[in-house]
């Protein structure tokens, strides 16, 4: 099998990596986190678009202020800080600390002390990983550009004929592409909120539910994945309507237009490096929109199921909420197959891709996907 090279592998020119890979250069990461921390400082109210005071002043705490109307009709900046259950390095958790301060909007802000200081967040980079799975060219998903690609098209080549196929171009305009890279800005805008997680893996049985603060979550997982650390662990907001949650998110996506009308649903998937989607397959059409980072994907048509070994037990969760007792979930672990458990694996054709910023695949209802993600990662998709 012949590895294909990392243009080959974006289906972009040679020169697309150059200015893909200056930003990994420190002088330029750090301009460019400069600029965006400047850009993070200009912060405006979203309930009555005044513009709330400045951030906490202390030099490593950057938590957000939510205006409010108290009942003179005067607005007033309310700092809030709610540190709970810090993960640490020795297994137990920090006591919670909360900051909670209502300040006219022209006093002086108040400080934050040491306890709830936190050190600013990095960005998920566009830059390709340095361990990339070796694709197979003659079974490499197909790249087609939204700007010459009509919605009629869409439906006769790819939509009626179950052809999955990656649309390029489809996300330039989103607000996404530009904000949610950066871990800051998360935490500026939604750190308060209390989100599901799922911690671990199921291939090393670690795999547990729990919920957190948006920023906990950002710190103390998403971070040291953007760092590299070598035992960072892995960590998902996974098929999350993180939409319903925070509707004003919704501004910052669009929707796909080949399908015409609404999705039906839209999910949030947010997570650190080696995260694990097991082979699956959904109900409905899909399209899986990869904002940052980097994931991995094998696709199994329908055809092939006798293959995949469907598992047929009791109904229980995985790691992205697939049940079993829907026959929708495969046995097999896809890059590290047991053939002698699963035999017939080794005759499946599979598809396979890597999505990059920017990139949208379309899944047809029933087509069988797994999912890795190479990088920490941000994703959207919508199901129609």
């Amino acid at each position: 099998m012949q590895a294909l090279d990392l243009a080959s592998i974006m289906g972009a020119p040679p020169d697309f990596l150059a200015p893909v890979m200056s930003i990994t250069e420190p002088l330029a990461r750090q301009q460019y986190q400069a600029k965006l921390a400047h850009q993070l400082g200009n912060h405006q109210c979203s309930s009555c678009e005044e513009a709330a005071s400045q951030a906490c002043p202390a030099p490593t705490c950057r938590q957000p202020n939510h205006c409010q109307h108290n009942g003179s009709g005067q607005h007033h900046a309310s700092r809030q800080h709610n540190i709970s259950g810090h993960r640490m390095g020795n297994g137990k958790h920090s006591a919670n600390v909360q900051h909670n301060a209502c300040i006219p909007q022209q006093a002086s802000p108040a400080v934050c002390t040491d306890s709830c200081a936190k050190p600013s967040l990095g960005l998920i980079l566009s830059s390709l990983p340095q361990a990339m799975p070796q694709l197979d060219p003659d079974r490499t998903i197909a790249r087609r550009s939204a700007a010459e690609l009509t919605a009629a098209e869409f439906k006769k080549q790819y939509w009626k004929t179950d052809t999955p196929v990656i649309i390029t171009g489809a996300m330039d305009g989103w607000n996404a592409m530009h904000e949610w890279p950066s871990l800051q800005w998360w935490n500026h805008n939604h750190g308060h909120r209390t989100i599901p997680v799922e911690l671990g893996t199921d291939s090393t049985n670690s795999w547990r539910e729990t919920t957190m603060l948006l920023q906990t979550f950002m710190s103390d997982d998403m971070q040291p994945s953007v760092s590299r650390q070598p035992d960072a662990d892995a960590a998902y907001i996974a098929q999350h309507p993180l939409f319903d949650q925070l509707p004003s998110l919704m501004s910052d996506i669009e929707q796909p237009e080949l399908m015409g009308g609404e999705a039906m649903q839209i999910n949030a998937w947010i997570g650190t490096e080696g995260t694990v989607t097991p082979l699956h397959f959904d109900s409905y059409d899909n399209f899986l929109a990869q904002v940052a980072g980097f994931k991995f994907l094998r696709l199994y048509s329908r055809q092939q199921t006798p293959l995949l070994y469907v598992e047929r037990g009791q109904t229980t969760q995985s790691a992205m909420h697939v049940t079993r007792a829907q026959k929708n979930i495969s046995a097999v672990n896809v890059e590290h197959p047991d053939l002698k458990k699963h035999p017939d694996f080794a005759h499946a054709k599979q598809l396979e891709c890597i999505l990059g910023p920017g990139d949208m695949l379309f899944i047809p209802a029933k087509f069988w996907h797994y999912v890795r993600s190479l990088s920490p990662a941000i994703s959207v998709n919508f199901w129609y």
